[in-house]
């Protein structure tokens, strides 16, 4: 068994503060409730036994058949995630000069290095690093790296869970499945990286758009409320709308090995014949205020139906997304899109009222709202705004 204050524990020193223990059961009965197992909307995880037990709801863990036990949690961060990447970035931008360093001295000559006419370099070697950095999709690639390097080693250094885990499937929230398979060989512990190549939650391009549900998901953990009528926000009690969810992370144990590649294949309609998992949490009652739920829906109506006249940001008619934009487009434009953003002036009109969507919501907004760059930052991707960052501290 893996214990639920080790996992929180180990993720927490990289930035990921929210880890919320659910099992699979729960959200493959919610969206069969729904219909959208029927309609192939969405598709049911796997369903193995449980293997992370909460040793934090029950302080007498001499006997921890008392406590819940569950088969997967979901990763997420608050605003604390951000000091983590800036430093990884820092950290990556120093390697990049090293390697940018090493390969100026083994060059046999140096005639092919850019030079103003006094000789200098057109641009330093830092310069150089702090672009090729900045410009590779580098928050994902932090929260990949740094989150699958602290499950190995949450792995490697727990024999229990190590004898009882045999594999684990990560369901990015960027769209991408990996799953790491766990194996001895003479008594060393080797997790080996399968990717696949099947989009399994990102969105399609229809209007029931994503495969896994990462606010679905978060509503059955019952700690956050989820506005699927009218603006789809996920709000949490204490945070607020100031969350993000990076990755489910779903343990398969030995107990289920011989039936896990169907159950993950996602193809059945319903799981195979498995341990009856523990009652789901009660629904968490919703935080909001009902004044600032209306304000809410009218900010994302706005932004649903105005149509863009253009992308003059000075354009007041271009206020809003296009109303004919499907929901994998718009999933793209509000998750993929890099554009100017480094202060509020140079973002898009287009974009801000989906950030205004999220701000209109007080609960959490004094303690947790995010840093200015890391706001702007989640939704433009401009480089320009890491680039201020790393000149602050490098």
């Amino acid at each position: 068994m893996l214990l639920l204050r080790s996992i929180r524990k180990k993720l927490q020193s990289n930035g990921f503060d929210l880890c919320d223990p659910i099992h699979t059961a729960w959200y493959n009965k919610l969206i069969a409730n729904e219909g959208l197992v029927e309609s192939g909307a969405l598709k049911i995880l796997p369903e193995p036994s449980s293997s992370v037990l909460d040793d934090e709801s029950n302080d007498d863990m001499t006997s921890p058949s008392t406590s819940p036990s569950y088969n997967a949690v979901l990763v997420g961060n608050t605003k604390t995630i951000w000091p983590s990447f800036i430093d990884w970035l820092a950290m990556k931008v120093g390697e990049k000069k090293r390697q940018h360093m090493d390969d100026i001295k083994s060059s046999s000559s140096c005639s092919s290095i850019s030079r103003d006419d006094d000789g200098s370099d057109m641009m330093s070697s830092h310069e150089r690093a702090v672009e090729d950095v900045i410009h590779s999709n580098p928050f994902d690639t932090y929260c990949e790296e740094s989150l699958s390097r602290s499950l190995q080693e949450l792995l490697y250094h727990s024999e229990d869970a190590s004898k009882s885990i045999t594999s684990y499937d990560l369901f990015w929230s960027n769209g991408k499945r990996q799953k790491v398979t766990i194996s001895n060989n003479n008594g060393h512990h080797q997790l080996n990286n399968v990717s696949s190549n099947e989009v399994y939650h990102c969105y399609n391009d229809t209007q029931d758009s994503f495969l896994v549900s990462m606010q679905r998901i978060a509503s059955v953990t019952g700690q956050y409320w989820h506005d699927e009528a009218n603006t789809k926000l996920c709000v949490h009690p204490l945070y607020g709308t100031w969350t993000a969810f990076r990755a489910l992370v779903v343990f398969e144990t030995t107990e289920n090995l011989d039936n896990s590649d169907e159950r993950s294949s996602g193809n059945r309609s319903t799981p195979l014949s498995v341990p009856t998992p523990p009652p789901p949490p009660p629904p968490c009652p919703c935080p909001v205020l009902e004044e600032e739920m209306e304000e809410a829906k009218k900010i994302f109506d706005y932004a649903m139906n105005m149509t863009d006249s253009g992308s003059d940001n000075n354009n007041i008619g271009s206020y809003g997304t296009q109303s004919n934009k499907s929901w994998a487009q718009l999933c793209t434009f509000l998750h993929n899109q890099v554009c100017q953003g480094s202060d509020w002036d140079e973002v898009p009109e287009s974009m801000k009222p989906w950030i205004e969507l999220r701000n209109v919501i007080s609960t959490g907004r004094d303690d947790w709202k995010y840093d200015e760059a890391q706001l702007l930052y989640h939704y433009t991707k401009d480089p320009n705004i890491l680039r201020k960052e790393l000149s602050r501290i490098v």
